[in-house]
């Protein structure tokens, strides 16, 4: 199972995802890394572990109030040993320009984005990389209900973004986890939101996760290095 820290990008600044209200975000305060500045959080999750796949929200293209986009460049030139993930809103994968379509970035599509399934279908067979984020909240999933009644348009790849559980360390949403697995049973399901320690990625090795993304336990030392190397060996 593959283990995917995460970079909130704001302003500047890695912040500290919370439950995936946006604009209350405040810099990450870490105990692996002295500073928020997205270089220095990357370097101390890689002394940590050498992942291979980073995860980088850019919070401001998001929310139409700006982009990272020369961070996340940056970032990908200097650590191009890894594939990055990022999620830069609808407009970045609309744009076939966009600033953000670099060799080793794969952009994310976000359910909470308002689309057609027509709209989907099409961006998705003219990017077929692209990685389809289910992002929910307690209430269940945000906006486009269909995607949970058609998976014959979903990728490969799936992220089940559970933001009510995203900053809490208070566990995973299972029964959302277990029904998106039983419904893509031939896609690579990837959980983000609420591990704890390892004891929950033990879990979620154990029924067929395919990658946990992580933030807060990395920060805060839930998830250790030696935690992070006895899962490599499962």
């Amino acid at each position: 199972m593959l283990i995917i820290p995460v970079l909130d990008l704001s302003r500047g600044l890695v912040v500290h995802a919370k439950q995936g209200d946006r604009k209350r975000y405040q810099p990450v305060i870490s105990d692996i890394s002295s500073s928020p500045e997205p270089d220095s959080v990357l370097s101390a999750f890689l002394e940590l572990y050498p992942f291979k796949i980073i995860y980088i929200a850019d919070l401001d293209a998001i929310q139409g109030t700006g982009n990272q986009s020369a961070i996340i460049k940056e970032l990908s030139l200097t650590y191009s040993q890894c594939e990055f993930w990022v999620d830069a809103g609808i407009e970045a994968v609309l744009d076939h320009k966009s600033h953000y379509r670099i060799n080793n970035v794969k952009l994310i599509l976000g359910s909470e984005n308002k689309m057609t399934s027509e709209l989907i279908s099409d961006i998705l067979n003219k990017n077929p990389e692209i990685i389809l984020s289910l992002d929910f909240s307690e209430s269940g999933l945000l906006d486009n209900s269909y995607l949970l009644e058609d998976t014959i348009l979903w990728p490969k790849k799936i992220v089940v973004m559970m933001l009510h559980k995203v900053g809490l360390n208070k566990g995973v949403d299972i029964d959302c986890l277990s029904n998106i697995l039983n419904l893509g049973h031939h896609h690579h399901i990837f959980s983000a939101g609420g591990v704890q320690n390892m004891k929950d990625l033990i879990q979620l090795n154990e029924i067929g996760v395919k990658g946990v993304l992580l933030a807060s336990a990395l920060h805060n030392g839930s998830v250790t290095k030696d935690d992070l190397y006895l899962l490599a060996k499962q």
